[in-house]
């Protein structure tokens, strides 16, 4: 008790004491506001300091040579356990080896101070570690203790000496493998390592003495605050502060510093190697540097945090970014500077550059694929017209049975190429994403039935049953595409008498169990689809069966059709696989009750009769083709009083300009004028001399949606696709009902 209360407070005490103060402030702040490589082995060796300094402390203060040599040998724990500590740091900090062998450096931070301190707590039986001969001795007032170091004071100093110089090795090799910014520090932790390690050589060989004492914690407690000052300023250990100049230096983006005015303050070695000799000098401007200096002063003057557009150096692109650097003090001029940063985005461009054009270039397909489609669709259904027209004359002359088979022959030849065409058409549109739905209401059943009085009479060729079944808590009316749902379905039944030897072929619709959903099924008696075919089936220009030898012929684009048009109405198509024999299709679709008096129905197939109206005085053929003309003169033979044709634009007009017709049938593709600009000058004459308009009808091969919206918004009344059917083009006058005034 005497050594802690008979103290007395010289000089030498209170600057133990003081170091002892500021290493404790020092480890508070390291562990409450740092996090850096090391810092649990740097966090001990501030403790073990703190035990030596703590013993010094109590040492310089006594006065008798019993409490003296105690605390002495009560230091020696944090003796031993300082220059451990401090080398685990080393280690750390320099090779990253923080999560490695854990349980040795357990043993060690434990072992060798406990070993230490046995030793020490039994030096005064065994006098290994200070022997006999260990005196007080005072000198001008002062007292301090001679000690007589035994055996173990050497092996156990020796010990440590060993990780004093392993330190050592670690810092040197550190020091040439490392960048040259991070160099300083390694000095600095090699001074704090080496000075101590001096100090404690001159102790041991050579008597030098603090106040009497071992100076080196002393001198290790001085280097350690020293260390903590660049970790207070955060330039040093701080993994943050030493990441931030990492990015700087080793960052492949130039980087420059500006001050306040704009004016160069330093660049990365990135920025050094892009610019070479325009680099200016610090504190001069940047107006020579490429497009740079031309934008600072609107950088500077406004406060614009980035340019405008990206800018081009050496083959480079790069996208400057400017960030403000803040100052610390808030004065009247808030901003140090500028940090301009270029970011390379030189492969990002390329690859934009590369996208947009791949962009481009599939634009640019698929307008050249619509235009070839066009084209042969224009094309194939020009002849097809003469052949199909020519067919439906002739059919109406007096033959025998084997020209009339060829007359039907010839018919549905046609008939299937021009389906082949759709289909194509169909498919080309699908895939450019330009179907377009015209959702309004039409009568269910009437929709179903259509199917039925269409194919009836092939069922009945194939001796097959055609059944429908629509079951009566299905809505009369509903909001769908008519056109679409015709088209599937109409796909779906002509499959199934296809495919059907003997049987027959049911329509059956009723709404799913949530209502939500109308569920119609086409299902026959047919071999079915076999079961590695039941995908296939759905992808373009596939077949259940594509072998040489197949039985059914077609493109192998219906079902295809099919199943994306049922999904662009919300719905799907599938194979129904539990069924006992032939196969069924379902179609899923939206069911939307609707109680709108349903739209005009869809136009009359070309088979059907026309629907008795009144008939034309006058009317105008207009084409370029004399077998066209010839077609469409025949077919209006007995419902039209009078009947012209022309075979250009320019003539249409000029007949029109004399003469008032109650149709006008026009071509869209003709020499000198074509079908468009013809009809806005007909409609021109029209305005002008009063009286009723003629009704025309866009006669043509271009079948494309948006060239009949092009038509239609060229102010012509009607559209019909060529081949054109007599069927088609009566209806179609039945309807119109608009005779012109009589000039």
């Amino acid at each position: 008790m005497e050594c802690l209360t008979d103290l007395d407070l010289t000089f030498a005490a209170a600057a133990a004491a003081g170091l002892w103060a500021v290493c404790c402030l020092v480890l508070v702040w390291v562990v409450r506001n740092n996090r850096f490589a090391g810092q649990p082995a740097f966090v001990l060796t501030l403790l073990a300091m703190l035990w030596w300094l703590f013993t010094a402390l109590f040492d310089l203060g006594s006065q008798n040579e019993s409490c003296k040599v105690g605390w002495s040998l009560i230091a020696w724990p944090g003796i031993t356990l300082l220059p451990i500590a401090w080398t685990f740091f080393v280690f750390d900090y320099t090779m990253n080896t923080s999560a490695r062998r854990q349980p040795l450096r357990l043993l060690l931070y434990i072992g060798l101070p406990g070993i230490a301190g046995l030793i020490a707590l039994t030096n005064s039986q065994t006098h290994l570690l200070y022997g006999t001969d260990t005196r007080l001795v005072t000198e001008d007032g002062n007292s301090y203790v001679v000690f007589d170091h035994g055996p173990l004071f050497y092996a156990v100093a020796s010990c440590l000496y060993i990780f004093v110089m392993s330190t050592l090795s670690v810092l040197g090799y550190a020091f040439f493998k490392a960048r040259k910014v991070i160099r300083p520090f390694l000095g600095v932790l090699f001074s704090i390592t080496i000075v101590p390690l001096a100090a404690n050589l001159g102790y041991v060989l050579g008597g030098f003495t603090v106040f009497g004492y071992d100076p080196t914690p002393f001198m290790f407690a001085v280097s350690l605050i020293a260390l903590s000052w660049l970790l207070l300023n955060n330039t040093m250990m701080d993994t943050a502060a030493q990441g931030r100049n990492l990015l700087f230096y080793a960052s492949q983006d130039p980087v420059i510093l500006l001050d306040a005015g704009g004016r160069f303050v330093g660049a990365n070695p990135a920025a050094k190697a892009a610019f070479g000799t325009n680099l200016p000098r610090p504190g001069d401007e940047l107006d020579q540097i490429g497009q740079i200096g031309p934008n600072l002063h609107r950088l500077i003057e406004n406060g614009i945090q980035g340019f405008a557009e990206p800018i081009r150096l050496g083959g480079r692109i790069f996208d400057p970014r400017a960030l403000p650097i803040e100052s610390p003090i808030r004065t009247k001029t808030p901003l140090l500077g500028w940090v301009i940063s270029l970011i390379d985005i030189t492969e990002r461009e390329h690859s934009a550059e590369a996208l947009r054009k791949a962009l481009s270039d599939a634009e640019a397909a698929n307008r050249a694929k619509s235009n070839f489609l066009a084209n042969v669709s224009h094309e194939i259904r020009t002849p097809l017209n003469g052949i199909l027209g020519m067919a439906s004359l002739l059919g109406e002359t007096e033959l025998d049975k084997d020209q009339r088979d060829y007359v039907e022959v010839i018919e549905e030849s046609g008939q299937v190429l021009l389906t082949t065409i759709g289909d194509v058409l169909d498919l080309s549109k699908i895939e450019a994403g330009k179907i377009v739905l015209d959702t309004r209401p039409f009568v269910l059943r009437d929709a179903i039935e259509a199917a039925r009085a269409l194919f009836s009479a092939s069922a009945m060729g194939k001796s097959l049953a055609l059944t429908v079944t629509v079951e009566k808590d299905l809505p009369e009316i509903i909001t769908g595409d008519d056109h679409r749902f015709r088209q599937v379905l109409h796909n779906l039944v002509s499959n199934a008498i296809k495919f059907t030897e003997a049987g027959g072929v049911a329509i059956h619709a009723a709404a799913s169990a949530d209502g939500r959903m109308l569920r119609l099924r086409v299902s026959d008696s047919g071999p079915g689809v076999p079961a590695e075919a039941r995908e296939a089936i759905f992808l373009p220009f596939q077949q259940a069966d594509a072998s040489d030898t197949r039985k059914f012929g077609g493109t192998g684009l219906g079902l295809s059709i099919s199943r994306q048009l049922c999904r662009q109405m919300g719905g799907e198509l599938s194979l129904i696989r539990d069924v006992d024999a032939g196969a069924c299709f379902e179609i899923l679709l939206p069911l939307t009750a609707s109680e709108a008096p349903p739209a005009e129905p869809v136009p009359s197939d070309p088979l059907s009769p026309p629907v008795a109206g009144a008939r034309p005085d006058t009317v105008l053929v207009v084409d370029d083709n004399r077998t066209n003309r010839l077609i469409l003169e025949k077919f209006l033979t007995d419902v039209a009083g009078r009947i012209e044709t022309v075979a250009s634009g320019q003539e249409a007009v000029d007949r029109v300009r004399d003469n008032a017709f109650d149709i006008i049938l026009m071509d869209i593709q003709m020499p000198e004028m074509g079908g468009v600009e013809a009809t806005r000058k007909i409609r021109a004459l029209e305005d002008a001399r009063g009286g009723a308009r003629s009704y025309i009808v866009a006669v043509t091969a271009n079948a494309m949606p948006e060239q009949r919206q092009h038509y239609l918004d060229a102010d012509m009344d009607a559209v019909l696709s060529k081949p054109v059917s007599k069927a088609q083009l009566l209806a179609l006058i039945d309807k119109s009902h608009q005779p012109a005034d009589p000039t």
